[in-house]
């Protein structure tokens, strides 16, 4: 695949507007079978979502992130589409072949897309990377340590955006080497070759109440988890909200709640 395209719903397009969302996961397409869907119509259809999305939608384009995860959707029915077949609903004569994602951060270099009911497309946002974040959106967040590419150099970990044979290190504390720029508070960036770093991404799971989770932050006496899987069973059982198509998140988990704790860092294959 030479990248992704992912439909956005209303909400977390907001998000990306307003505070600069920076993850990505769940269902996506190829950009390339996306030239068949090229109005909202065509794409709702093809998705199988109902309701009024307004005049048009939003789509972010991006290359596979770097230690992501893409694979087929699983084959069982659910009270969301969920593309058991691994396939699109057929529109017309587009057959779209759709995947799974896991949840990570956009790629630099990522743009979302509006497309209007006419067909009409325009760019409204570009990704440059943890330091940046959406160039054109009204806020901005760090990136977190536990979702997307990180690199460790000189016996360092940093934040990870991967461009070809090159890496930009994002820093969340002060640098005092000139090579580094600083773009905001507390927020410093630099770029050296991809073969001087260990690329990969860190997955601290753990269970609640039985339950197979991911921690995606961690707050004090709370944790941010996501579901591993998509059971709604299992989602009711940690109290996880449906914040995507087949993805739950809870928020607020007290960390106390946490067991089995582990620490994976999924490494990249050179």
């Amino acid at each position: 695949m030479a990248g992704l395209q992912k439909l956005l719903h209303p909400g977390m397009s907001a998000q990306v507007f307003e505070s600069g969302y920076d993850r990505v996961g769940g269902f996506v397409i190829d950009v390339a079978d996306a030239n068949s869907l090229p109005t909202p119509e065509a794409l709702l259809a093809a998705y199988r979502l109902g309701g009024d999305w307004g005049e048009w939608v939003d789509v972010v384009r991006f290359a596979i992130p770097a230690c992501a995860q893409v694979t087929r959707p699983a084959a069982v029915e659910r009270p969301w589409p969920s593309y058991p077949t691994g396939f699109l609903a057929p529109v017309g004569d587009a057959i779209v072949p759709v995947w799974s994602l896991s949840l990570t951060r956009y790629s630099p270099g990522a743009e979302l897309w509006r497309i209007h009911r006419d067909g009409r497309q325009e760019m409204m946002l570009w990704y440059a990377g943890a330091a940046r974040g959406w160039v054109g959106a009204r806020g901005w967040r760090p990136a977190s340590r536990f979702v997307g590419s990180r690199a460790t150099w000189n016996d360092v970990e940093y934040a990870a955006d991967v461009t070809g044979d090159a890496v930009e290190l994002t820093a969340f504390q002060e640098q005092t080497d000139p090579a580094w720029t600083q773009h905001r508070p507390q927020t410093w960036s630099r770029t050296v070759p991809v073969a001087e770093c260990e690329i990969s991404e860190l997955i601290f799971g753990a269970t609640v109440n039985g339950v197979a989770v991911r921690i995606l932050e961690a707050n004090g006496d709370t944790a941010q988890v996501l579901l591993v899987g998509d059971d709604p069973a299992d989602a009711q059982r940690i109290g996880a909200d449906l914040i995507d198509p087949g993805v739950f998140v809870n928020p607020a988990v007290p960390a106390a709640s946490l067991e089995n704790r582990q620490l994976v860092a999924n490494v990249r294959r050179r």
